[in-house]
């Protein structure tokens, strides 16, 4: 009788010690995806066809237009060597500006145009070292 009770709590263990792992595995894979820069994603040509994936690079400057009304936003991200038009509809952080860092995430449609489904922007400063 005593040993059926402590199986019970040992097989309660098991299952609720696997939930957890699994939900920790999960998240931390989630916040740890992965992004191309613009001039990976441009020499990639094929390769990422059809792909959902997280683009990196700057905002040129001059480039920006925004429609407020249809919550539009459209601009040119720039890499070190190529450039990529990005088209998002939706909410924009406070923070984003022209020659920003910023990562995006979506998709290539047919013209060309990187689709974005989010937007992010990137504070360089909290991870450079203080230069004295």
């Amino acid at each position: 009788m005593k040993s059926m009770t402590v199986v019970k709590w040992m097989v309660g263990f098991v299952v609720i010690g696997g939930g957890l792992t699994y939900f920790v595995v999960q998240a931390m894979q989630s916040s740890y995806s992965y992004y191309y820069t613009v001039d990976e994603f441009v020499s990639g040509g094929e390769q990422f066809q059809n792909a959902s994936l997280r683009l990196a690079g700057k905002v040129k400057p001059g480039t920006v237009t925004r429609d407020i009304e249809k919550l539009a936003l459209n601009f040119i991200l720039t890499g070190a060597q190529a450039e990529l038009p990005v088209a998002y509809t939706g909410t924009v952080p406070d923070n984003f500006t022209e020659d920003i860092e910023v990562v995006v995430q979506g998709r290539l449609d047919a013209s060309g145009t990187f689709k974005a489904e989010s937007v992010m922007t990137r504070c360089e400063s909290k991870y450079k070292a203080k230069v004295e």
